[in-house]
């Protein structure tokens, strides 16, 4: 963080009192390290504050005329200068009073006759806070603009993705195109909805703290867990963004008849789990758990990317499917190495699957919840996904009542396209 000593420019600071010793005391404190301006009454104050925008004001409460409550209403009731900090500099020891100026829209209160060392710190203080505000505020609206323009490229992306569609639909491929645009959609929804989750939650804190700076009850504490949430928040948003430019780099590639998603070496435990952390924001609306049992040191080298949009339906689906009017639902994502081979099984304690949708279940468009969240492309995809760019085979185990075991047996090394 930038300290104070580091901004090009003097904090200005404006020193309001009817006394004139008064204002050579304040004057000689500050005005070595800051551009200090002068004001003898309430007119006169609002006058700089208009014209200089001081960062901050030390202001007499008992002055003729307008007094100092007076100039702090009119300040914080303009749009101009509401953000100006204020303090009050009073020979009054009043609990009422500093009550009142708190109320008013003051951030501190300092009593007369003026000790140099107290003021000069409360002043830096609130100079420091003042510019970190700033920052955060610049941080917020920088994520905001990235957000926004994301956003436009996502949906440029999608446009050209319904105009590859409409010239594609000539083609004996029509059909299996127009279902490769709705698969592409559906696994669209999950990051665009998590980044979606995050900027709100964001916004959310960001009004909360502004809140509080307008009331004055700012604490260090509440400024760090902020700090702290938006730098997890803006990482979840981005992982989010990224991942839906991959399903529609992966769209175009597969529209043109191109390679397939760039294979890598990768630790499965470790993918397994940024898969689960990407999809945490959707998922804390249940109150259902993942757990994760995948043992160290088993290294694929395969296409992660693919492998995420398969694990992502698999546990969507259980949370959509699975656990309809329960509390305790539970998805068990392990995994076991048997030579060349990995079985990477999701498994649920939940209502189980009907014989006579089982035999359903990998049919497209084929969905029990058809108009209550679901599209009938989730285990179609995953089937698609598994055996036909990942050189695998799924096999489903499933008792009514119990729950159901998914097993994707992959290799542990995918042979290149010949």
């Amino acid at each position: 963080m930038t300290s104070l000593a580091d901004k090009p420019t003097k904090s200005r600071l404006l020193v309001v009192d009817d006394q004139a010793i008064n204002i050579q005391i304040l004057f000689s404190i500050f005005g070595p390290d800051y551009d200090v301006f002068m004001a003898t009454s309430g007119e006169q104050a609002l006058q700089v504050c208009a014209e200089r925008k001081p960062d901050i004001v030390l202001l007499d409460v008992m002055m003729p005329g307008m007094d100092g409550h007076e100039v702090c209403r009119r300040l914080k009731a303009h749009p101009d200068t509401r953000d100006i900090a204020i303090i009050f500099v009073t020979a009054q020891n009043d609990p009422a009073e500093e009550s009142r100026g708190l109320e008013l829209g003051a951030v501190d209160f300092i009593s007369k006759p003026v000790n140099a060392s107290v003021v000069r710190a409360r002043v830096g203080a609130q100079l420091l806070l003042r510019h970190t505000l700033e920052q955060v505020k610049h941080l917020n609206n920088t994520l905001e603009l990235r957000v926004e323009q994301r956003t436009r490229e996502l949906q440029s992306a999608l446009q050209d993705l319904r105009d590859s569609q409409v010239q594609l639909a000539v083609s004996e491929a029509k059909a299996t195109l127009n279902m490769l645009v709705a698969s592409v959609a559906h696994e669209l929804s999950t990051p665009i909805g998590n980044g979606l989750m995050a900027s709100g939650a964001l916004g959310e804190q960001a009004r909360s703290l502004q809140q509080h700076v307008d009331a004055g009850t700012l604490k260090r504490s509440d400024l760090s867990a902020f700090l702290a949430m938006l730098v997890d928040g803006s990482s979840l948003i981005e992982q989010n963004l990224q991942r839906a430019n991959v399903l529609i780099g992966n769209f175009r590639q597969v529209a043109a008849d191109q390679a397939s998603e760039q294979r890598r070496t990768f630790d499965l435990r470790a993918a397994v789990a940024e898969i689960v952390h990407t999809l945490s924001p959707s998922l804390k609306r249940f109150p259902h758990t993942v757990r994760q049992d995948i043992p160290e040191g088993m290294v694929l080298t395969s296409q992660p990317g693919t492998l995420g949009q398969v694990l992502i339906n698999l546990i969507n689906n259980a949370y959509l499917h699975a656990f309809e009017g329960r509390s305790d639902g539970l998805v068990v994502l392990s995994a076991a190495q048997k030579g060349e081979r990995v079985v990477l099984t999701v498994e649920d304690n939940g209502a189980g699957i009907a014989p006579e949708v089982f035999g359903k279940m990998f049919e497209p468009f084929f969905s029990t919840k058809i108009g209550q969240g679901g599209t009938g492309l989730g285990m179609s995809i995953v089937q698609s996904l598994v055996t036909n760019t990942l050189g695998g085979e799924v096999r489903v185990h499933s008792t009514p009542g119990v729950g159901t075991r998914v097993e994707i047996e992959l290799p542990v090394t995918l042979p290149t396209a010949s």
